[in-house]
């Protein structure tokens, strides 16, 4: 079945963080194709020019880095000075490194969490604030992970601080929701954004997560980018301080196998089944 969703987001302007690469750039692609005027950020200049090299005056490149206050500060001041509001702000930037947690190193831990906590908060804090001085509300999608509610070796810093994003993001949802701002987290799982050719650990890896995901694929960038843009429509307009999860539904279980056989004499009373 096909059903064909569009999104008119003419007249509003959406700050995209992370917009070099991956989920990132296909946000920048998609609002700018829905009639919004777009600030893209990353501290990746030559990626971001490659991002934002279509769209012309209609997206502004901001090379900047969302873990410094000076860094959102740019990128906000950049919205509003460019276009002169700002309705939408998504806080995609983020950093996954793995490693054991016995080798794990302070430095890479306070990085993982100023770019994915702190940024996150300083993004949020700034957007909001120029969201309540325009009195029009606005909407901030910010990002997490299926692994921050699960185990995953190899992965302490990164689904710590996806966790702590999630909470977050429910405070935040509560103390903007007077100004009506809408706060919400966007859980991908397994997205196709991996580099190519895959290094043979990661396709090795991906041979064997893949085939048990319920979907049996993981998600293109598109699918994680359908679920911001609901959420910054009005189709989502009683929605605030939630967990949309684009995950293939690997967050409920693995890929159904052989069939469904129960071998347990024990319930053959509730069952009725005869065997023979």
């Amino acid at each position: 079945m096909t059903v064909n969703v569009t999104y008119d987001f003419s007249g509003q302007v959406a700050v995209i963080t992370g917009a070099a690469r991956g989920v990132g750039r296909a946000l920048v692609e998609s609002f700018a194709a829905a009639g919004a005027h777009v600030v893209a950020a990353d501290r990746d200049e030559p990626g971001l020019a490659q991002t934002c090299a279509p769209y012309g005056d209609a997206v502004l490149a901001v090379t900047a880095d969302v873990s410094t206050e000076d860094g959102a500060a740019h990128i906000i001041d950049g919205a509003t000075g460019r276009f002169g509001t700002l309705s939408i702000c998504v806080n995609n930037a983020a950093v996954a490194p793995h490693t054991s947690l016995l080798e794990e190193t302070v430095q890479v831990w306070d990085t993982v969490y100023a770019v994915n906590c702190r940024g996150t908060f300083l993004m949020t804090q700034r957007a909001g604030r120029a969201m309540i001085a325009q009195g029009q509300g606005g909407r901030i999608v910010n990002f997490s992970s299926g692994v921050s509610s699960r185990g995953s070796a190899g992965a302490a810093a990164y689904a710590s601080s996806r966790a702590a994003t999630e909470s977050f993001s429910r405070v935040a949802a509560i103390e903007l929701a007077p100004y009506g701002i809408l706060v919400n987290c966007v859980s991908p799982g397994l997205i196709d954004t991996q580099p190519k050719p895959l290094p043979p650990v990661m396709a090795e890896s991906l041979s064997r997560r893949i085939p048990a995901l319920p979907l049996a694929r993981p998600g293109e960038p598109q699918e994680v980018v359908n679920a911001v843009m609901w959420l910054c429509s009005d189709a989502a307009s009683y929605v605030t301080g939630t967990v949309l999860h684009v995950d293939g539904g690997v967050g409920v279980g693995t890929r159904a196998g052989a069939p469904i056989i129960d071998d347990d004499v024990r319930y053959d009373w509730v069952t009725g089944r005869q065997r023979t």
